[in-house]
């Protein structure tokens, strides 16, 4: 494996689909490994202490806890992931508030995968 063990990631997302998709698709490079996924961000904090998960691509809009607030939460833990804010909306201000919440990056979710994989690897360091 290039560049040392695979990087454990947690994908967080309320449309099912586009995180079974993710999920599918980040499984079969071997870089990384998918840990765990979450549907709202109260479910998020709990799955990343329970998985140990190093980068959380976390949906910016869901219900129960948004992605904002759980990226807060996230980072306070004393094992804080990396963060990768992914959005649907391309405004700047779902950017900032993303930023301003403490996510490391910024991806719209009408990104190439590339894109993601080469953010994440940037984000944990590997590149």
């Amino acid at each position: 494996m290039e560049g040392g063990p695979r990087i454990r990631v947690l994908v967080v997302d309320d449309h099912q689909i586009f995180t079974h998709a993710l999920t599918t698709v980040l499984s079969q490079d071997g870089r990384f490994e998918v840990v765990g996924t979450a549907a709202t961000g109260r479910e998020a904090v709990k799955a990343a202490k329970s998985t140990a998960a190093e980068v959380v691509l976390m949906d910016m809009s869901m219900p129960v806890l948004d992605g904002p607030a759980a990226t807060r939460r996230l980072l306070a833990l004393e094992h804080a992931p990396c963060v990768i804010a992914l959005s649907g909306h391309t405004d700047g201000l779902s950017r900032a508030a993303a930023l301003e919440a403490g996510a490391s990056a910024f991806v719209t979710k009408s990104e190439a995968f590339d894109e993601l994989v080469s953010t994440i690897l940037s984000v944990y360091g590997r590149e």
